[in-house]
């Protein structure tokens, strides 16, 4: 911020004294005009001219060799200095001046206008030099009194010279004649370095505007109009001429210490005040409180932002003792600590402490708060800036609590349970107490999260969360470890009951419908339990024994609890072991697919084949499906062993066709693999790699699959039906089979599980179940096959009800591809012999 400064009068004195200077130089440029002055009178005011030039130039070198806060604090101290020379030389051409006093040897108008001469062309080159300079914000202490030294060197040699042997200096004044021309010229040379100054003031006037650049081209265009006034003195020295340029020069100085005064002292200070305003409104408009203290704790400013903060009016803390921000119990050791601080003072950043200060209204406010020091004329001060932490806070415990909590369900999370649980065993195993960790999975979360969309599943899981909480008790800790699993956490157990009773009371509770979308939506709980110190001594053990407890429940058929047994840890490492080994079996091609031959009632023909998978591994042998089939289907695993089934079945399907001996094949889909919404494509996509005819393909899914969801399981079998392909329920019977959906299925083939089979035909239950089976598909036009056929009984039973085909022991187990190969070619060369014979023909 700049203030503008208008000088009305100086600059109209400064152009009237320029536009008198035309008139009184043509005044005294004629001899005939001049007047002479009475020699004592003139000495006098010639005394007092000078004296008064030497005052002012002594002001111009203080005030620019004090300069601060100047933008060219480096020229102005230099034009001061240059000044102190030029005070000096004047003050010696006026002590050497005729009618003065002899100083050192006799005065003469030589003697005197030698150091005038000097003194001149001194001040013209300092104001060329100073205009000429760039900015110098700043010189140092060193340069200055260097250039002081040269400065008085200077004028010491000049001095010695013009006082003890002024003779030796040509001629400048010759008595009688008046001026020489080496004396006019030199005045001349001061002019034309006047005229070149005030040139460059004007061409750098832009740049010199906040410098009283007016002043100086006033003080540089007086100071030569002065010296045209001496090359114009007569014979006698003490003429109009020389009093008026003595005028002239006398005006010249004022104007170059009224721009000298305004660089270095009222710019500077106008600078400080403009800087102290933009500190006080910094200050006032900091959102963070400031107080500046002295060594006793006294308050000596506060800013406005301390009102909000404190509840105190600026006014009311200034005075006061930082006391007030102090319960009261505190305020002594703190006015140690403060005494501490000032005998050791040291500056303190923000974020070192947190503090807490009393506001009027008697409430605690989180601050922190950052120290500076200064003395002030070895006064210790302190200056405190007072950050409001209420928000950081509040961030900081959003944090922490995000960190610590589940995002959706608001309920602690794995890492805040893992902490709980293991300073609930610290604490029990000092009392001699169990504690319980019961684990928790929602059954078919995954069917509501594909049926209805991931919201109803988030919905879902925080409804769960608050039925859980609401059985446990106040002290029990609920935790979601992640998607639909929970963990739960009772402590100060003295009997495994207890939890027990709380782990039925949860899967009760669970059972209930939830109210979704506006509809009742069912998902209940397996739950596992495991104790310290019964089943583990830290938590790792613990949750991973209630997790593997989870999995048992599950697979005994969900919505039940399971306590943890070393039997259950033994079966989870061979299902582990059995995992790794089925997966590097499928990566290595170990795995095989078995054909068991479905045969025809009534004539025994091979009508079709089903797809079984088999594993014989190196080092376990041969394992059974019935195995590793949950195991596949617990890991995942069983996605890319379907799809492996598929294809080598397609392929084969490809090769029985191209071979004569087409065969239908059927293949199951497993549960996790008839959810994948891109089945019909994958099947799609196999039959046209293997070159296989979907006619010759069979779906099998349970009727378990196709009634969890019937309406996604009509659109994907109508899409393989689409392809081609024939559709068969699988263990049909067994599951909760609802006719009205079965009925818009496009199933063509019914399969009759083994377990009805197995009792026929001893068993009234089984075989009336059998022949309710074998009506019903009659009367909906479906193909029925029967499972697990072993005796003749059984297969007499088929063929007296009319079921069309079977599959089992009777006939066939199941065989490898090459070995069904040869059956089929078998009975295809029977089927031409037979031809042959009825023929009379030979088979080719």
């Amino acid at each position: 911020m700049q203030h503008k400064h208008s000088h009305p009068y100086q600059n109209a004195a400064g152009w009237t004294l320029l536009a008198l200077a035309m008139p009184l130089l043509w005044w005294v440029s004629h001899p005939a005009r001049q007047i002479v002055i009475e020699p004592v009178t003139f000495v006098f005011w010639h005394t007092v001219a000078e004296l008064f030039a030497v005052v002012v130039s002594m002001l111009v070198f203080i005030t620019g060799y004090r300069a601060i806060l100047s933008v060219r604090k480096g020229a102005v101290v230099l034009l001061g200095v240059a000044f102190l020379g030029v005070g000096l030389l004047d003050f010696l051409h006026t002590m050497s001046y005729v009618g003065m006093p002899a100083a050192v040897t006799a005065n003469t108008p030589h003697k005197s206008i030698f150091f005038w001469l000097a003194a001149r062309l001194l001040a013209a080159t300092a104001l060329l030099v100073y205009a000429l300079l760039p900015t110098v914000p700043t010189v140092t202490l060193r340069r200055k009194r260097l250039a002081l030294v040269l400065t008085w060197a200077a004028v010491g040699l000049l001095g010695y010279i013009g006082l003890l042997w002024p003779e030796r200096v040509p001629a400048l004044f010759v008595q009688g004649l008046g001026l020489t021309p080496l004396k006019i010229g030199l005045e001349w040379l001061t002019i034309a370095i006047n005229l070149l100054t005030l040139g460059v003031l004007w061409r750098r006037r832009a740049e010199l505007i906040t410098e009283c650049v007016m002043a100086l081209g006033f003080a540089v265009a007086l100071s030569a109009v002065s010296e045209l006034f001496f090359t114009m003195l007569g014979v006698i020295d003490k003429d109009g001429a020389n009093m008026l340029g003595h005028f002239y020069k006398a005006a010249a100085y004022l104007y170059l210490f009224h721009a000298t005064f305004n660089e270095a002292l009222r710019r500077p200070l106008e600078r400080m005040e403009v800087q102290h305003l933009r500190e006080k409104v910094t200050l006032s408009a900091a959102p963070d409180g400031v107080l500046w203290v002295d060594d006793n704790g006294r308050i000596l400013m506060a800013n406005p932002a301390m009102e909000t903060l404190t509840g105190y009016a600026v006014n009311e803390l200034v005075g006061q003792t930082v006391d007030i921000f102090l319960p009261a119990h505190l305020r002594a050791r703190h006015a140690q600590s403060m005494r501490d601080y000032f005998v050791n003072p040291h500056d303190r950043a923000m974020g070192l402490m947190d503090l807490k200060l009393l506001r009027r209204d008697g409430q605690m406010l989180p601050v922190d708060i950052s120290l500076g020091h200064w003395d002030d004329e070895g006064t210790p001060h302190a200056i405190a800036y007072i950050r409001d932490l209420t928000e950081r806070k509040k961030f900081e415990e959003s944090l922490r609590h995000q960190a610590t909590h589940d995002e959706l369900t608001g309920l602690p999370n794995r890492w805040l349970f893992r902490l709980q649980l293991n300073q609930a065993l610290a604490r029990s195993g000092r009392a001699g107490q169990r504690v319980a960790v019961l684990f928790l999975d929602l059954d078919y979360f995954k069917t509501v999260n594909d049926s209805f969309g991931h919201a109803t599943g988030d919905a879902l899981l925080v409804q769960v969360g608050t039925r859980i909480r609401s059985i446990l008790r106040e002290n029990d800790l609920l935790a979601r470890l992640g998607g639909d699993e929970f963990a739960i956490l009772l402590t100060d157990l003295t009997d495994v009951d207890e939890a027990v009773s709380v782990a039925s009371k949860l899967l009760t509770s669970l059972q209930a419908s939830y109210r979704l979308q506006d509809q009742d939506i069912y998902s209940s709980g397996s739950l596992g339990v495991a104790f310290y110190p019964d089943d583990a001594q830290d938590s790792d053990a613990l949750l991973r024994y209630a997790d593997i407890a989870m999995y048992q429940a599950k697979q005994a058929g969900r919505g039940a609890y399971a306590c943890y047994s070393k039997e259950m840890d033994r079966r989870v490492h061979e299902d582990m072991r059995l995992h790794t080994r089925l997966k590097e079996a499928l990566a290595q091609g170990i795995l095989q697919l078995h054909y068991q031959p479905q045969v025809d009632v009534e004539s025994g023909e091979i009508v079709g084949a089903e797809a079984l998978l088999r594993w014989r591994d190196p080092e376990l042998g041969d394992v059974s499906p019935a195995r590793f089939i949950p195991v596949a289907e617990a890991t995942g695993l069983i996605l890319p062993l379907s799809d492996w089934v598929l294809e080598t079945a397609c392929a084969q399907i490809a090769a029985w066709a191209q071979a004569g001996t087409p065969l239908r094949v059927a293949v199951n889909v497993s549960a996790q693999q008839f959810r994948q919404r891109d089945l019909p494509q994958k099947v799609r996509a196999a039959l046209q790699r293997t070159g296989a005819r979907a006619r010759w393909l069979d779906i099998e899914i349970t009727e378990s699959v196709a009634m969890t969801q019937p309406e996604q399981a009509r659109e994907q079998l109508n899409a393989l039906v689409a392809l081609g392909c024939s559709v068969a329920l699988d263990d049909f019977g067994t599951g909760y089979s609802s006719l009205a959906y079965l009925k818009t299925l496009p199933v063509s083939k019914l399969k009759i599980d083994k377990s009805f089979m197995d009792g026929i035909p001893d068993d009234a239950n089984d075989a009336a179940i059998s022949r309710a089976i074998i009506a019903l598909a009659h009367s909906l036009g479906l193909t029925l096959v029967a499972e697990g056929v072993e005796t003749e009984a059984q297969l007499g039973f088929l063929r007296q009800f009319g079921c069309q085909a079977y599959q089992g022991w009777l006939f066939a187990k199941a065989m490898p591809a090459p070995e069904l190969t040869q059956r089929l070619r078998a009975a295809s060369l029977l089927s031409a012999d037979s031809n042959s014979a009825r023929t009379g023909l030979m088979p080719l």
